[in-house]
């Protein structure tokens, strides 16, 4: 999915290929910006703070109109810009919701093209190269998140899986729903700990979805039994919430199967590390800091 790295400084940017249709008669949106008189997919440089999922859905509702929900990713697109700088490139697939195009300085047209028609109207080859991307699909995304911050654990005089959040683990935990809320979810899964079931309550709510409690996202939990969970969910768009007992071993398991990691090995107190897929093995886990 990773492209051959490039040396020298890096412009990182988010973009999508919004698709409309169904499988049989598939239309993606190219847009035209007149600065440059190309068509490209709607894309746009990453703001301070913005995780790469929240500057991809920006930039396409700020080109597009468009109000999108992110599915599987495509991967990273690596080149050079005008001005000889290295451009990295991450894009997923998305489904409109609502909204409509109103032309712009940026974009002054946007058009519906048959996904077989599209390459030739693309003015950059590594455009056509993301393309051909949508026949070879990822496996699905998990969003591993540490569970937000407690009450204090020497002030508990119960079993410590009873611990519930504090003040402000219920505000990360509302958090959450907001850092996903353009992001396909299908499941939602939690240790048995009250504080990890707590952190992801508020999504599953927000998305109709029950959460699973899995014993294999528990503190003692083994990284065998993780990762054999996080393999069952390599199907379909999740969220799992564990422990700082756990993730570690997780990320010290993938990094040694080939994973990059992409960020600083933490896990704080409402983090999440995004796994992306490949051919059942995960190829990237990118850190998401929590906004504290």
């Amino acid at each position: 999915m990773e492209t051959t790295p490039l040396p020298g400084e890096v412009i990182r940017a988010s973009g999508g290929l919004v698709l409309q249709g169904d499988d049989g008669h598939r239309l993606v949106a190219l847009v035209h910006r007149p600065r440059y008189d190309d068509w490209t997919f709607p894309k746009g440089k990453l703001l301070a703070g913005e995780s790469d999922e929240e500057t991809a859905l920006r930039e396409v509702l700020e080109e597009t109109g468009l109000t999108c929900r992110l599915g599987r990713g495509l991967g990273t697109i690596e080149y050079r810009d005008r001005d000889g700088r290295r451009k990295v490139v991450r894009y997923w697939l998305m489904r409109s919701l609502d909204g409509a195009f109103a032309p712009s300085e940026e974009v002054d047209e946007l058009r519906w093209v048959p996904v077989e028609e599209a390459g030739p109207m693309l003015t950059y080859p590594h455009d056509r190269e993301l393309l051909e991307r949508l026949s070879r699909i990822g496996d699905a995304s998990v969003y591993l998140v540490r569970h937000a911050k407690a009450g204090s654990r020497a002030a508990w005089t119960e079993a410590d899986d009873l611990r519930p959040l504090s003040a402000n683990g219920r505000r990360q935990a509302d958090e959450l729903v907001r850092r996903l809320r353009g992001i396909d979810v299908e499941r939602v899964v939690s240790s048995p700990s009250v504080r990890c079931v707590q952190t992801v309550r508020p999504l599953a709510l927000d998305r109709g979805l029950p959460v699973e409690v899995d014993d294999r996202l528990a503190k003692g939990s083994t990284v065998q039994e993780t990762m054999a969970l996080l393999d069952e969910l390599s199907t379909a768009p999740a969220v799992v919430c564990s422990h700082r007992e756990v993730i570690p071993g997780v990320l010290e398991h993938i990094e040694a199967l080939g994973a990059r990691l992409q960020g600083p090995r933490e896990c704080k107190k409402g983090s999440v590390w995004a796994l992306e897929r490949r051919d059942g093995r995960v190829t990237l886990a990118r850190y998401l800091p929590p906004h504290d």
